[in-house]
């Protein structure tokens, strides 16, 4: 395993301190007995593969970027869930899946990609009947997005936020320790060193300022 793959792993085990809210909203919606769930903009797969754990049902996880995706492949081989995950190399913009396919589709952060309205006026179709859509997003705005759920044909089931703090302690604190310690250990991988800063450069803007919270909404398709 090279230098870059071992950081890119080591950063999924910090990724998954946040898997309880994941959890979290997962038990707010009602019981769906082996629930077909639609993963967009998946990444590596940490949601991914705990909502395989809890559903017990069948998920695709759908995102553009090869290597993350190759990284999923390789979790879901290790936990023998090759029956119970699929993965599908597609972009949010062309995605294409028949009318009223998954009771949940999920979305932890890539609403942003369309934008919020966007998002759920076309994912819609994709929910069956009294289906579930789990969106991961940044709190601004709130009162707004609200409004557009009503709008477009959801009511809302429950929603909570996950504050400043908790980013910081859980997730942008423990990489910043693992990211000065990839540095120093190998100064001269010019391929880790790149993805580096790349991912201090996103703590370094999340945090020159006051970081709003990030929102967590649980809507329903009427």
């Amino acid at each position: 395993m090279s230098n870059l793959d071992l950081y890119r792993s080591e950063k999924d085990h910090i990724r998954e301190n946040l898997n309880k809210y994941t959890i979290k909203a997962f038990k707010l919606l009602p019981e769906i007995e082996n629930p077909r769930i639609l993963d967009i903009g998946c990444g590596t797969g940490v949601p991914t593969v705990e909502l395989a754990k809890i559903s017990g049902g069948d998920v695709t996880g759908l995102d553009d970027n090869a290597t993350s995706l190759n990284m999923l492949k390789t979790k879901i081989k290790a936990r023998g869930l090759d029956k119970q995950v699929r993965v599908i190399n597609d972009s949010i913009f062309t995605m294409d899946f028949p009318e009223e396919s998954f009771d949940i589709i999920w979305a932890e952060g890539s609403v942003f990609v369309m934008g919020f309205e966007n998002s759920i006026k076309n994912w819609r179709r994709f929910l069956k009947s009294d289906g579930f859509l789990v969106i991961h997003d940044d709190s601004k705005d709130k009162d707004k997005k609200l409004e557009l759920i009503k709008k477009h044909g959801y009511r809302l089931i429950d929603e909570f936020e996950l504050s400043h703090q908790v980013w910081w302690d859980e997730y942008y604190k423990p990489l910043k320790l693992l990211i000065k310690n990839f540095k120093d250990k190998h100064p001269d991988d010019q391929n880790l060193i790149t993805e580096l800063n790349i991912d201090q450069m996103e703590i370094d803007q999340s945090f020159s300022s006051v970081m709003a919270s990030s929102l967590i909404i649980i809507i329903q398709k009427t």
